[in-house]
């Protein structure tokens, strides 16, 4: 009776501290910025007689008339191989500027704000099949070193995302889940809207982000050193066909992952030597295996190389909003050698009931069924935190006041330039011209206007949150020692 009590207490005690040093630290550590409360909005107005002019950045690439590679190609037996370049390369050294005048209008016919050589791909998984495309962005010199150049007001690095909002007719996801985590969060990449032209031709409503990366104001790591056998890092986890340089670590090597693996991706592969591979790949598969240990739920070894708190925020933004990849596939982590696990949302894209294949009501979870997430929720010091911290965020980030008052302004301040990237997009509202890679599955799931688009994420965010206030509790079954007896390695 007296060690459960102690039990008991040493969970409410873990709990209170968690949420406390959140409220404590958040102000010091969050310096969000949220782009429609910072720019003004203008009465803008556009036609085919006049200058481009939107109170949005504007960012132009010129190609020189080189094909941009990465578009997919299938062959007759399915399999999914990416264009390269004319030259055989998996990037084109492309041209790149932006206009950003601040709080001011801009003008396609304004002076640059900013230059650069790019070398730039088509990106991304399903989004690669898209009629409206993604793209990696490496800002480089006339010689090909990196350009660490300030984008939009996002701090200095030389990697980015220009990611195109299109089976999201909302435009509204990424910005923002990305922006939400990243006042929960201790990092989560900043995201900031602009309007983009390839070639002088107008592309419509782009989301300009920070790419996963090792940088001062990115994941802030001590930065490697060839010289040591050990080094601060980032993993991403995907299909294990995405890459050929994966981990060999626990999970892998013992079928639990399935189809999945890890990759490095900072230190990158010019500077990772083979003894830090050797490290990272003995840091994750420790790690994997105190989660996968039969003591898992009997003592705290685990929290020892795992920050629990920010695995918690991560379940409660993933789930609430049922973000079915995260946990499984474009999931990263990052290590500082001198501290813990700690992973990093990314790609909110199919959230929402948004995901291609399967609709998805406002029921259920996800991640139990994601490694190392499965195992974490069989503690209950884990689950009592995401319960307790559910709740708590439900008053301020996750309300549905704050939420549903956000995709509002954002949907009136984006305006204009949402109408200027339906002229180019729109005819996906016509779902005659339904096809299998440009629309959700079944064809009666696709919205019929951008409209109903905002309605359908402003309904889901309402039901999913009634269905989690009524549900989180219920997280308690996985932890049950009855349910776990027999379900951990010996």
């Amino acid at each position: 009776m007296k060690s459960k009590i102690i039990y008991m207490a040493t969970i409410v005690f873990l709990c209170i501290f968690c949420v406390t040093l959140h409220y404590i630290y958040d102000d010091l550590q969050h310096n969000r910025v949220h782009q429609h409360q910072e720019v003004a909005k203008i009465d803008d107005a556009w036609n085919d007689n006049e200058a481009f002019v939107t109170h949005l950045p504007i960012i132009s690439i010129h190609t020189n008339n080189q094909t941009i590679p990465g578009s997919p190609i299938v062959n007759a037996s399915g399999e999914t191989t990416y264009e390269l370049s004319a030259t055989g390369e998996r990037n084109i050294m492309a041209e790149f500027s932006v206009i950003d005048n601040k709080n001011n209008q801009n003008c396609i016919t304004d002076t640059a704000t900013l230059t650069s050589y790019a070398n730039i791909h088509y990106r991304g998984n399903s989004s690669r099949h898209f009629d409206k495309k993604s793209y990696a962005i490496d800002l480089v010199l006339e010689d090909g070193s990196n350009n660490n150049q300030e984008l939009l007001g996002m701090s200095k690095h030389h990697k980015w995302v220009l990611n195109g909002p299109f089976l999201d007719r909302s435009l509204i996801r990424n910005y923002l889940c990305m922006n939400v985590a990243g006042e929960i969060m201790e990092y989560a990449p900043r995201v900031k809207y602009c309007e983009l032209y390839v070639d002088n031709t107008y592309q419509g409503v782009y989301l300009l982000m920070e790419s996963i990366e090792y940088g001062e104001d990115r994941l802030n790591l001590t930065k490697t050193d060839k010289n040591k056998s050990y080094t601060s890092f980032i993993i991403s986890q995907d299909r294990l066909d995405k890459s050929n340089n994966f981990l060999d670590n626990f999970t892998k090597y013992t079928l639990i992952s399935d189809t999945l693996a890890f990759e490095v991706r900072y230190p990158g592969t010019n500077n990772l030597t083979e003894s830090q591979k050797s490290y990272i790949n003995d840091e994750v598969s420790k790690l994997e295996k105190l989660l996968y240990s039969s003591d898992l739920y009997k003592d705290n070894s685990y929290m020892e190389l795992l920050d629990i708190e920010s695995f918690a925020k991560y379940f409660i933004i993933n789930e609430f909003f049922r973000n079915i990849d995260a946990g499984k596939y474009s999931t990263y982590y990052y290590k500082d050698f001198r501290g813990k696990f700690k992973p990093v949302v990314w790609d909110f894209n199919n959230s929402c009931n948004n995901y291609m294949d399967t609709e998805l009501d406002g029921s259920g979870f996800s991640l139990p069924d994601a490694p190392w997430f499965t195992q974490l929720l069989k503690d209950k010091k884990f689950v009592y935190l995401v319960v307790e911290l559910y709740k708590e965020l439900r008053n301020t980030y996750l309300s549905n006041d704050y939420l549903i008052q956000y995709i509002e302004d954002t949907d009136s301040w984006l305006s204009a330039a949402t109408q200027r990237n339906d002229s180019l997009w729109g005819y996906v509202y016509d779902l005659d011209n339904y096809d299998e890679k440009n629309y959700l599955t079944p064809v009666e799931r696709n919205v019929t206007s951008h409209e109903e688009a905002i309605s359908q994420l402003k309904s889901y965010i309402i039901q999913r949150g009634v269905w989690l206030d009524a549900n989180i509790s219920s997280l308690y079954q996985y932890c049950a020692e009855s349910k776990n007896s027999n379900s951990m390695i010996q």
